[in-house]
């Protein structure tokens, strides 16, 4: 079915996403609500990934195959071209639960100083296996305070399209676009959460990146900060690139089980899964945090967390 005035238009870039892309796609046509168009920018993948997607006979999908141009780039001209009061986010590795558009529809429908709404996720591992739930801020006032940091699961989010065109879409920014542009979306309105759990959140080693220091971490609020106040400068852009660079493909699977371990720690206490991937994490890279936490996990679970309540 094709609608020619769709009242959601769901976007989606692809850059060699063949491993997921199937689940993705799948969860978006199995929607509750069915009045959407489903724009995907194939953007310049030399897997199968528009193979996958040629695949697929449902006519609310819109195929854009284009040159590798980078993600902002890419979700603003699936936005530019979309026909859709409300945008929704896709990612391809995520899984989009059958009443996600539904809700969040519903929501914004009846909350018109809400510019985005985004919503909880069950994180899972790259094989889909389930690690925990998430518990994001969901009222306006808590997330406020929470900015810059990003308040959303990107994937989980929509907002209106008028509103992207108020702000003028994604800045073309290192790995921070995202929170960029939401931040930019809070001045103009506000931003919410609904309690309900709408996607799988896949946790990948590209999407793992490496911030060393607390001290990093304050360098990237700070130019986030500057970015959203148009204070930015080529400089910041290039120590962006560094402080968040992806290094070598060991090194990014070494902290990705490295999250995970602290993920099976903190969020969903399994030590004997953090030692797994410690281990995992060790042999890639030897450093000393991983074995540190190996040594903390044999320490008793409520001892280990009153020491992580007092370290955070």
């Amino acid at each position: 079915m094709t609608f020619p005035f769709p009242r959601i238009s769901v976007i989606m870039s692809v850059y060699n996403g063949e491993k997921y892309l199937n689940e993705a796609i799948d969860s978006i046509l199995r929607q509750t609500f069915e009045n959407f168009e489903f724009i995907i920018i194939n953007d310049g993948s030399t897997d199968k990934s528009i193979e996958l997607i040629k695949s697929y006979s449902d006519n609310r999908i819109c195929l854009i195959d284009q040159q590798n141009t980078g993600l902002a780039i890419a979700l603003n001209r699936a936005t530019n071209v979309s026909k859709g009061k409300y945008i929704a986010r896709m990612d391809a590795d995520d899984i989009s639960l059958p009443n996600r558009l539904e809700l969040q529809f519903s929501f914004l429908e009846a909350h018109g100083e809400c510019v985005a709404v985004g919503g909880n996720a069950i994180i899972i591992d790259e094989g889909g296996a389930y690690i925990y739930p998430s518990a994001q801020k969901c009222e306006w006032e808590e997330i406020r305070k929470q900015l810059p940091s990003t308040p959303f699961f990107h994937s989980s989010t929509m907002f209106r399209k008028s509103s992207f065109d108020e702000v003028k879409g994604y800045p073309e920014i290192y790995r921070i676009e995202d929170a960029v542009f939401f931040n930019k979306l809070s001045q103009i309105g506000e931003l919410r959460n609904l309690p309900n759990i709408l996607i799988k959140y896949r946790l990948v080693p590209n999407a793992i990146t490496t911030k060393s220091s607390r001290s990093d971490s304050m360098i990237i609020d700070k130019i986030l900060r500057d970015f959203v106040q148009g204070k930015s400068t080529d400089y910041q852009n290039e120590m962006l690139r560094i402080l968040t660079i992806n290094r070598g493909l060991r090194w990014k699977s070494s902290l990705y089980h490295l999250h995970l371990a602290k993920k099976y720690l903190w969020n969903n206490y399994q030590p004997k899964l953090a030692r797994k991937n410690l281990r995992k994490s060790l042999l890639l890279q030897i450093r000393i945090f991983p074995a540190l936490l190996y040594l903390a996990t044999f320490i008793n679970g409520k001892i280990l967390k009153k020491i992580y309540i007092l370290l955070k």
